[in-house]
């Protein structure tokens, strides 16, 4: 082994490979453990010290870089489609409708829900107030609402999408959502699950313009979905030429024939419900039929009725009966065995039941005097 005096070609091989600012790896191995210990302590002594203050990191002061600036988190490439609002701090965004009743629409006010027909034409004003410099769009998209379905498009029926079939409509025929703006692009395409995939309209903002008008047709209703995606609203984003989203806005709406029964009707159910609510009542499902109580005597433990049981009046009477055959006369005995027996069950009175008994014997002796003589079988397989 190699000691720190010596010079051959090896040992300096050795120490090159442990640059050490001027001293060898062995005398840096071999340094005094007390002053390092020293060092230690003065270090954590001086950060203990009142007097100095370490910089607060906050989502603030990652911010303040530049007003273009968001976090990788308001990125929805890759994202399946959100519905929960959002605006950024450092703007304002919102959609309103500037008339909530058209040519086949109504918008609901008790509900914040838009209902309309298929092919009708409703207008959405965007106010928005963001940073100057940079370019800001409006994106329009049509999603579901159940959590479970939310990762699936919604697309047009095979029906609607023979209409633009050899139109100048047909390289959107998939698109549910039309924009009548001049200025206009649709993108995505029809399997996309992801945000930017999704079909969609896209308009750019107007520069220092404080409201835009976006006005939309819908080439699509909801029966036309599966179940799972009839559940439908419409998703504003307002984004920045880096694809970022500043704001998120959601207008719940259903695509429908009558639109003006639906939205009366919905309305009734959601009073009937928040009436249930209130009474502390569960509201009874549209179709179904309620259970039928039955009405007894009494009420025992369990808050069921229980009948109240009554002896019946015994009144002795001979009955002679001429049957075709043996088999029917054993038949009719069995069936009045039966009767007399289940009337013995429901008896309180002891005097009573012993009477019946004695008359469910009497049958039961005479039933087994019916048989045939030099015979192997039982009455019933011969017979039959």
């Amino acid at each position: 082994m190699a000691t720190p005096d010596d010079d051959s070609d090896n040992s300096k091989a050795e120490e090159d490979l442990f640059p050490t600012g001027g001293c060898s790896q062995i005398s840096v191995l071999n340094f005094d453990s007390d002053i390092l210990a020293n060092n230690a302590m003065e270090f954590v002594t001086r950060i203990a010290d009142d007097g100095i203050s370490l910089p607060t990191l906050t989502q603030d002061s990652l911010n303040d870089d530049g007003a273009n600036f968001l976090p990788s988190s308001l990125d929805p490439t890759g994202k399946f489609p959100s519905t929960e609002e959002f605006c950024h701090s450092r703007a304002s965004f919102l959609v309103v409708m500037p008339n909530t009743e058209g040519s086949g629409f109504v918008y609901s006010q008790k509900l914040q829900k838009l209902y309309l027909k298929v092919d009708s034409v409703c207008a959405f004003e965007a106010r928005c107030d963001v940073p100057h410099g940079d370019a800001f769009y409006l994106r329009a998209m049509l999603v579901s609402v159940v959590p479970e379905s939310q990762h699936e498009p919604l697309l047009r029926c095979r029906n609607h999408q023979a209409k633009d079939e050899g139109t100048e409509n047909d390289y959107i025929k998939e698109h549910v959502v039309r924009c009548k703006n001049e200025q206009h692009e649709y993108v995505g395409r029809g399997l996309g699950a992801f945000f930017e995939d999704r079909c969609a309209v896209r308009v750019p903002l107007e520069a220092d313009a404080t409201a835009t008008r976006l006005t939309l047709q819908f080439a699509c209703q909801n029966t036309c979905f599966s179940p799972g995606l009839r559940k439908t609203a419409l998703v504003f984003t307002l984004e920045d030429a880096g694809g970022h989203v500043w704001g998120r806005r959601i207008v719940h709406i259903k695509i429908c024939t009558n639109y003006r029964r639906d939205m009366l009707n919905e309305e009734k159910a959601s009073l009937l419900k928040s009436a249930s609510v209130m009474a502390g009542k569960k509201t009874q499902p549209v179709g179904r039929p309620r259970k039928r109580r039955l009405h007894d005597g009494g009420a025992g433990p369990s808050g069921r009725g229980k009948a109240t049981r009554q002896n019946p009046t015994i009144e002795p009477h001979q009955v002679t009966l001429v049957m075709p055959s043996l088999r029917m006369a054993k038949r009719v005995l069995e069936s009045a065995i039966g009767i007399i027996s289940a009337t013995v069950l429901r008896v309180d009175d002891e005097q009573v039941k012993t009477e019946l008994i004695q008359y469910v014997e009497t049958l039961r002796k005479q039933r087994q005097s019916m048989s045939i003589s030099n015979s192997q079988c039982s009455v019933d397989s011969v017979l039959l």
